[in-house]
């Protein structure tokens, strides 16, 4: 059977309270469409704090007792539910997804889909001098990065997964990891590439939550904390700058927040184009694109990439789209492919404008003066046409 959802997360959480809502409904926002949370002994049940989300449907809990019991959630999750999703996260509470160009993580992914995972790095936060937590969404209140560093947390494709090797990164049975500028990762670890994403971490908070997290354990290691005090004094004396990227999202989960209203105005999950046909998906993302509703036109066209990433009219239709979208690099992959697929006329014209808008020109030129050429020789007066159109506009 094919996956429920594109895009899913877990985390293990002990008395996280103060910070559950914001973090699912934050993840929930940007595209995340389940999330499973292991409660690990906290003192107020996560279900109690995420008891709205559960009539979303967004959000399931366990509870999972003991110490150092993170992978074990982490294979649970992949044993019971990773056939539940195309994309499966694992981070922590104190880890928020950041997204640099693209308003929905499942657009961002649609890029990584022929490889195992994609590994995310780390922009540390420092405790912006608070003492104590201030009122307010975490992303709003701490805005002083530590800066970007190779540590990485996954977002892996669940089906070419055996297990967990550490909290950071997985065991393979089939392909590679990479960053976010394709580089493969070597463990928990792959070259700083924050351009279009990266997993703000904001680990110490304020000092009265470093001192609970001290006390609390490590999820991974138990009793066992590589985590100090001093790891906070030097945070505390150390150089920063302000990281603002997730920052036009602070408006929308404090009121989200203050009203209960997680779920996004333009949801869409697999399970909406399950069993659908290529021509009614089609139908769909062009009934977006004429309400003017790009975003969730990308996020179908995205979502629904791995099944219809073989049928050419649904391509020329991301490329057109995505063109609309102002996504011109992401287009000009979407044409690369259609020309690997089928090399005609009308996908070299695709691939011609989609070379221009990303400012390629000493490719397009080499693909102008192929059309120049073979447009001599072809009979089809359709293909012909449209060689001229791309010549017409290329000029």
């Amino acid at each position: 059977m094919p996956p429920t959802y594109y895009l899913g997360l877990c985390a293990i959480a002990k008395d996280e309270t103060p910070f559950l809502r914001e973090w699912v409904g934050y993840h929930h926002f940007i595209g995340f469409e389940k999330v499973y949370v292991y409660d690990n002994d906290s003192a107020v049940p996560a279900r109690d704090t995420l008891a709205e989300f559960y009539d979303l449907g967004v959000c399931d809990t366990y509870t999972i007792p003991g110490s150092a019991m993170q992978l074990t959630v982490y294979n649970h999750c992949l044993k019971y539910h990773g056939n539940e999703f195309e994309w499966l996260a694992f981070f922590d509470i104190d880890e928020f997804l950041c997204l640099k160009q693209d308003d929905d993580a499942r657009v961002l992914l649609r890029d990584y889909e022929k490889y195992s995972a994609l590994a995310v790095n780390w922009d540390c936060f420092g405790s912006s001098g608070h003492i104590s937590l201030p009122q307010g969404p975490v992303i709003k209140n701490f805005t002083q990065s530590l800066g970007y560093n190779e540590n990485c947390k996954c977002i892996v494709r669940p089906a070419k997964v055996k297990m967990p090797f550490t909290a950071h990164h997985f065991i393979y049975t089939d392909g590679i990891a990479v960053n976010a500028d394709y580089m493969p990762a070597y463990g928990a670890y792959a070259p700083v590439a924050v351009d279009k994403v990266c997993l703000n971490h904001y680990q110490f908070r304020s000092q009265y939550n470093y001192e609970q997290k001290l006390d609390r354990g490590d999820a991974t290691y138990g009793e066992y904390n590589p985590r100090s005090m001093e790891s906070f004094y030097g945070q505390a004396r150390a150089e920063t700058e302000e990281h603002r990227a997730v920052l036009p999202l602070a408006g929308c989960v404090e009121s989200m927040q203050a009203r209960g209203l997680w779920r996004k105005k333009h949801d869409v999950s697999l399970s909406d184009l399950a069993g659908r046909q290529s021509a009614d998906i089609l139908k769909r993302i062009n009934k977006c694109i004429r309400g003017k509703d790009l975003g969730r036109a990308e996020v179908i066209f995205s979502m629904a990439y791995s099944m219809f990433g073989k049928d050419k009219k649904f391509l020329l239709l991301g490329i057109s789209l995505l063109c609309k979208a102002k996504k011109f690099s992401r287009a000009l992959s979407v044409a690369e492919e259609l020309v690997q697929l089928d090399p005609s006329p009308p996908s070299y014209a695709a691939l011609l404008a989609c070379l221009s808008s990303a400012g390629r020109q000493n490719e397009g030129r080499t693909v102008c003066n192929f059309l120049k050429f073979i447009v001599q020789y072809e009979t089809d007066t359709a293909n012909k046409n449209c060689i001229l159109e791309a010549l017409k506009l290329y000029s």
